[in-house]
């Protein structure tokens, strides 16, 4: 017998007996009181039916529809709490075959554990959770995935792995990184893995085929479902039972990408793990097994946890433009929720990106968002990337705010708060950001590019805040530290609405510089590291400080310039700042100068100052 006030969780009044988590419940009308029916192990395994009978009526036509009507909705999945006994006495046998669907997985599924905490409360399943799988998103045979294990190397980059969806990244692929993921899981300790996607048309059959895999490695698996990835870093922020998990998304790279992101222990999987990870898939071994997979909706959870953190005040109105990416649905709902009035502009998931390439740091993909902000008449716009890990924000009068200039704003405010905490940016940041940060009595702290160096770098030093140029924002004071576009862009909010001031003031309060926005340079995948290191062996740029963190950042008293290889695609990376027009192109033309001379082959792109 529960009792439950509007304000205040369940109480339980009176327990006879001990159930397994399959929990019945049927409220008293009139009342605050809820009589909860949880059946024990025995009595389950008595009366309830198997999988494989709900298996076999589901082949038959219209049996599994016919017989899911009559049974009461679930209360919630509550996977990520289950106690880990709890899975090894009450899994089931699951079919070696494809799942028919999500429905079919979570008939199986077995039950939480009653008296034990999920991770977040599970809110309903989305539409989207519940939707039957596209045609082209079944589990191929488990035959059909065990075909290859010459996977190639230069997918497996610095900080994820991305490369082309099919050729270089396929189903079998994903199914040996599931096997070898969950054995790595396993060694470290942890029972489960999350997974999320997003919603490239890749995705679907990837997330299942890496799901399977993990299975077979007797790893337990929680599908998030579409999600954006800053929801898989919740979960695994928040984890009571795991805080590890895969994304399945290629962020803001063009369609035909795709490729995983990995927290193992609540920390990036990156650089030389990578490779070892590679050489795993390769050669093995694995752990075997039989895992169990359920989904879990966090979805309300992390837009609880926002509107219980983030105050604004009026109803300011926003653009959010989410580039038909995994944020289409729930950062207008989210901002909605705050208060704010909000217009989508391309809210419509959909893998192919019809609209512009799904990166918000590229000034051309912000063109549509800049022209609807002028003809609504917006305070905000807000751009986000495929997977909601980045953002990039639009004054009202049409000005670009870059993510550098966004961490100064948030520093200010957070130092405020916290004298000698630590910020972190990137070697693409503006000289003005630390200069900041020493002013308002914080420890300025460069770093190299990629959100998962940045993080690494905060937890080693601590840090509030981080960011770098490309739109990621990690922010520690009063959330997790994890690169989150959505939450970043309501911090902003809150900002204006304290100071009482727009965007544009507040980027007018901030010190001044003439600069261009990052640049690529096309670049041979296999030759844009040689590159660098005979940039840094041969290259002469006079009197200038040269920093080699991350590439070369030449420094100069007027200002700096970088190069760098792109860690995400086949380019080098540049970007210049200065204390005037002319001391720009001077610098910019001194590193070009260089730039040719060891590699003549190289084709400067039109670029613009900021």
């Amino acid at each position: 017998m529960l009792q439950k006030f509007p304000d205040g969780p369940a109480q339980p009044l009176w327990t006879s007996g001990q159930g397994n988590g399959g929990r019945a419940n049927a409220p008293v009308d009139g009342s605050y009181l809820t009589v909860a029916f949880s059946p024990s192990a025995t009595f389950a395994e008595a009366h309830g039916i198997s999988a494989r009978w709900v298996y076999r009526r589901s082949r038959r036509p219209g049996g599994f529809a016919a017989f899911t009507a009559a049974l009461p909705a679930p209360q919630h999945c509550g996977a990520l709490g289950a106690q880990r006994q709890e899975w090894a006495t009450q899994r089931q046998k699951r079919p070696r075959q494809l799942r028919l669907s999500r429905a079919d997985a979570r008939a199986s599924q077995p039950p939480t554990s009653g008296d034990s905490e999920p991770v977040t409360q599970a809110a309903p399943a989305a539409p989207e959770a519940n939707r039957t799988p596209e045609p082209g998103s079944e589990t191929p045979a488990k035959s059909e995935l065990q075909v290859s294990t010459d996977f190639p190397r230069q997918v497996f980059r610095a900080y994820d792995i991305r490369g082309i969806a099919g050729s270089e990244i396929n189903e079998p692929f994903a199914y040996q990184l599931g096997r070898a993921l969950g054995t790595l899981a396993q060694h470290t300790g942890e029972e489960i893995l999350l997974v999320g996607r997003d919603g490239r048309n890749s995705s679907e059959l990837l997330s299942n085929c890496l799901v399977e895999g993990i299975l077979d490695s007797g790893c337990n698996a929680v599908n998030l479902g579409l999600v954006p990835s800053p929801l898989l870093y919740y979960a695994c922020a928040k984890g009571k039972n795991t805080s590890s998990g895969v994304m399945v998304t290629a962020s803001h790279n063009p369609a035909e990408y795709n490729g995983f992101k990995i927290v193992l222990k609540g920390r990036p999987l990156a650089e030389d793990k990578l490779q070892r990870l590679h050489q795993l898939m390769q050669k093995g071994p694995f752990k075997s097994g039989q895992g169990s997979n359920r989904e879990q909706d966090i979805k309300e959870n992390y837009i609880d946890e926002i509107f219980n953190d983030v105050a604004l005040a009026g109803q300011p109105h926003l653009v959010v433009d989410a580039g038909n990416g995994a944020t289409s649905v729930l950062a207008p709902r989210l901002f909605e929720q705050l208060g704010c009035a909000v217009t989508p502009l391309f809210c419509e998931i959909d893998g192919n990106f019809p609209n512009h390439a799904p990166d918000p740091s590229r000034p051309e993909n912000l063109k549509a968002l800049i022209e609807k902000v002028a003809e609504t008449g917006a305070d905000l716009g807000v751009a986000l990337d495929g997977d909601g890990d980045r953002v990039t924000l639009i004054s009202a009068s049409g000005r670009i705010a870059w993510a550098d200039q966004l961490v100064m704003l948030l520093a200010r405010d957070i130092l405020a708060r916290n004298p000698g905490e630590g910020i972190v940016f990137d070697v693409k940041s503006s000289r003005a950001l630390g200069q900041l940060v020493n002013q308002y009595g914080g420890r300025p702290i460069m770093w190299k590019t990629g959100h998962a160096p940045m993080k690494t770098k905060m937890l080693e030093t601590g840090a509030i805040l981080g960011g770098e140029l490309s739109g990621h924002i990690f922010i520690k004071d009063r959330w997790f530290g994890f690169d989150d576009g959505i939450y970043a862009a309501a911090r902003v909010l809150e900002i204006m609405a304290l100071r009482e001031q727009s965007l544009d003031e507040l980027l007018d309060s901030l010190p001044q510089m003439i600069s261009t926005p990052e640049i690529l340079l096309p670049a041979d995948e296999k030759e844009k590291f040689a590159i660098i290191e005979k940039l840094k062996k041969q290259a002469d740029f006079g009197d200038a400080d040269i920093n080699t963190i991350d590439g070369l950042r030449i420094e100069y008293s007027d200002g700096w310039g970088l190069v760098r290889a792109s860690n995400t695609g086949a380019a080098l990376t540049l970007r210049f700042e200065a204390d005037s027009d002319e001391a720009l192109e001077r610098i910019r033309q001194q590193v070009m100068a260089q730039l040719k001379k060891v590699d003549p082959k190289l084709t400067v792109p039109d670029w613009q100052l900021v």
